[in-house]
């Protein structure tokens, strides 16, 4: 279920990017904060948010939601701090060493975020 609620998030974020960029961004922006918070949640309820999505070991729905919360924070930076709890996540998850070294990369850095160029 956690992993279907990021998708629900993933399909508004593409909405946005290649049908409403130009009318629907700062709505979008706005909402955010609602949008994110059932994720916080969720965290909250799992150990506090010292754990993952879910239980204590990390999964495919943990790299699928760090995924589109770099896209967040893409198109609005700091968007995270409004929810704590998932912003020291996110921060935990892309500092796994692998992780932090592909996202350093530049192989990594050249890759475009949207195909249709917006952010």
């Amino acid at each position: 279920m956690a992993n279907d609620g990021v998708e629900d998030l993933r399909v508004k974020y593409a909405t946005l990017i290649y049908k409403e960029y130009e009318t629907g961004k700062d709505s979008f922006i706005q909402n955010l904060p609602t949008e994110l918070k059932p994720f916080e949640n969720i965290l909250k309820d799992n150990n506090g948010g010292k754990d993952f999505l879910v239980g204590n070991q990390i999964s495919f729905a943990d790299y699928n939601l760090v995924d589109i919360l770099s896209n967040l924070e893409v198109l609005s930076p700091g968007c995270l701090k409004c929810t704590p709890v998932l912003k020291a996540y996110y921060d935990r998850v892309i500092a796994r060493p692998k992780l932090k070294a592909y996202l350093e990369s530049d192989a990594h850095k050249k890759l475009p975020i949207n195909g249709n160029g917006k952010q």
